[in-house]
């Protein structure tokens, strides 16, 4: 039986962050086209590169995170990183004490995954929806809006998932 592959986040950071990240990089790669299609139109072709980034955002995200394949050499770190994430899934830290490091050590990037994708997700996002009610795109603003809506509490489960499992790695000291 082959060996399933690890799942690779191509960027070990919390969610939202590898999901706004790549809305980032593909409007990016999407404003030169729309702004060579629109031939002047700023607002209208940002407003559609934005509508490209969300979904090829999560195109390029879902096709990397399960279909990438670690190098040899960041097997190891990929390895933590799972860990890692399935430890935040359920909730609770894992029972062997080399994964229990890794989570700990891993911890800081989902805490930085989180607040980057809520700040980054605003950013990018809010003045989305603005041009968008600008330019009389109000399915386009209300899509961009429950995109929003959906990374900001994202990083918010996120975020409550990271400081309970902190909370469950740090020993208890009494007296």
């Amino acid at each position: 039986m082959a060996e399933p592959r690890p799942r690779v986040s191509l960027f070990r950071y919390g969610a939202p962050g590898p999901y706004v990240v790549s809305v980032l990089i593909a409007g990016l790669l999407w404003l030169p086209i729309r702004l060579w299609e629109r031939d002047g139109s700023v607002p209208a072709a940002v407003v559609e590169a934005g509508l490209n980034a969300v979904i090829w955002g999560f195109a390029f995200y879902f096709t990397l995170s399960r279909f990438g394949k670690p190098r040899p050499a960041e097997a190891d770190r990929a390895a933590a990183w799972a860990v890692t994430e399935a430890a935040l899934r359920r909730g609770e830290p894992p029972a062997d004490e080399a994964a229990r490091a890794a989570v700990a050590d891993n911890l800081p990037a989902i805490r930085r995954g989180a607040l980057f994708g809520a700040a980054g997700g605003v950013v990018l996002l809010g003045p989305l929806i603005v041009l968008a009610i600008r330019g009389g795109w109000e399915l386009a603003a209300v899509g961009f809006g429950i995109v929003l809506v959906a990374v900001l509490a994202e990083a918010v489960r996120t975020g409550r998932r990271e400081r309970r499992l902190r909370a469950a790695l740090t020993p208890v000291q009494g007296g």
